[in-house]
């Protein structure tokens, strides 16, 4: 842990950044899929900060530096990586997985989260030793903190009158911002029971009275007119982002993430039974960031004029799964065996997401596992064969496909697979 009574330097920060690039080598990135890289990044590397960023608050520049040896292991397998070997930006891999990520930890967020368990134990433990020194915190901490914890008053002694949300629900620096404006700095640190004693409150108001004041001056005594202390209960303080009520890591740093857009195909892919190179393969489908066509072409590569597999139409990736006739085929027949050919994609369906959704949605139970399990390796097989047809230049065969398609259900069976496991049971002839 390095200790400073200062900033810490670049030059204090740096055996950090050389621990975390001197674990690179001896993993054998090439060995690895991206799914794989992603586990040792978000376990291993991800891991090796906890200690340290709940304790201090490293500079901007020294985890900048620390992300960019985890973007470009799991892009590329090594410590540096260009910009075109991303496919998806770093702030979207870092957000958790049902927002579009990967749950690879952000680090600014999980310091901020980790750091306010210090605040909340300030709240909540009166015993430790430490409780009542001041405990240093950036503002956007301090300012989350209060905005996620409500007080449920007792004898008031553990609730600051002025900044905390215990009156309603709210605090009254933002019900009252005019008269907080007025209030001296030893009135801030007041506590609800030291205000309402003999109405101290109203001696820490040092200013202008203007008419705004005057207004909420009146507002605030009609509130506390009928408002009471109880001197045996003790005050009690509710994290609002958990439904326990108490402060945890994990809700604090989700919490942080509040307004960003929900990503709705990711419990299909994360929570269903495949390899995780599949699944990582899917969440770039779901994000359109496949080396399809239509991509290529936009950033001036060469490309496919036609989809390789049918050479009727511009390939993308919705075409490629669903659209092609091709894959119309490989899906009618593996899901025709299985006793599902009514789920096949029909002629008319364009985007593959809307069709896997709505696939998923006509099934349930371990016939919807299944589903999705078969969906992912169809996808995964597609891909597979679409690339063995471009760079190594065979013909396509949605025979040899709709076999190899088969042959992994089977191995997918024995590895643990049970929705497949289920379909597979349903569609064997009875003997």
């Amino acid at each position: 842990m390095p200790l400073s009574p200062l900033k810490l330097s670049k030059a204090q920060v740096q055996p950090i950044i050389d621990k975390i690039a001197d674990r690179l080598p001896g993993w054998k990135a090439e060995l690895l899929t991206k799914a794989g890289r992603c586990i040792l990044v978000q376990f291993v590397l991800t891991s090796m900060l906890i200690y340290l960023l709940l304790a201090l608050d490293l500079p901007p520049q020294a985890l900048k530096a620390i992300d960019k040896i985890r973007r470009g292991f799991i892009w590329r397998g090594r410590k540096d990586v260009r910009g075109g070997h991303c496919l998806i930006a770093w702030p979207k891999v870092t957000r958790p997985c049902f927002l579009g990520g990967l749950g690879i930890s952000h680090f600014q967020f999980l310091g901020w989260a980790l750091r306010m368990r210090w605040l909340w134990l300030q709240k909540t433990e009166l015993e430790k030793a430490w409780a009542f020194l001041p405990v240093k915190a950036q503002p956007q901490v301090k300012a989350f903190f209060a905005a996620a914890v409500v007080t449920v008053v007792g004898n008031g002694t553990n609730t600051l009158f002025w900044t905390d949300r215990w009156l309603d629900g709210q605090s009254l620096k933002h019900t009252l911002p005019n008269l907080f404006r007025i209030v001296t700095a030893r009135g801030k640190g007041r506590t609800v029971a030291d205000a309402l004693n003999k109405r101290r409150w109203i001696s820490d108001l040092k200013g202008a009275l203007t008419v705004d004041v005057i207004i909420e001056y009146l507002q605030l005594w009609d509130l506390l007119e009928n408002f009471e202390l109880q001197p045996a209960v003790e005050d009690t303080h509710i994290w609002q982002f958990s439904t326990s009520g108490s402060y945890s890591t994990k809700s604090a740093y989700e919490a942080l993430f509040t307004g960003a857009i929900h990503f709705s195909p990711w419990e299909r892919i994360w929570q269903s039974w495949a390899p995780g190179k599949c699944k990582f393969f899917m969440w770039t489908v779901a994000h359109k960031k496949c080396w399809t066509a239509d991509r290529l072409a936009r950033k001036g590569l060469r490309h496919p004029a036609a989809c390789p597999l049918c050479d009727q139409a511009d390939e993308t990736i919705d075409h490629l799964l669903i659209s092609c006739v091709f894959s119309r085929q490989v899906w009618f027949a593996v899901l025709h065996d299985l006793g599902l050919q009514s789920l096949a994609p029909q002629a008319g369906e364009r985007i593959f997401e809307d069709w896997w959704a709505s696939t998923s949605n006509r099934v349930s139970g371990q016939v919807q596992k299944g589903v999705n399990s078969i969906i992912i390796l169809g996808s995964w097989s597609l891909w597979n064969h679409r690339n063995r047809c471009v760079f190594d230049g065979i013909s396509p065969n949605s025979s040899s496909v709709i076999r190899i398609i088969k042959e992994e259900m089977q191995q997918w069976s024995f590895a643990g697979a049970r929705g497949v496991s289920h379909l597979l049971a349903l569609a064997a002839p009875a003997t």
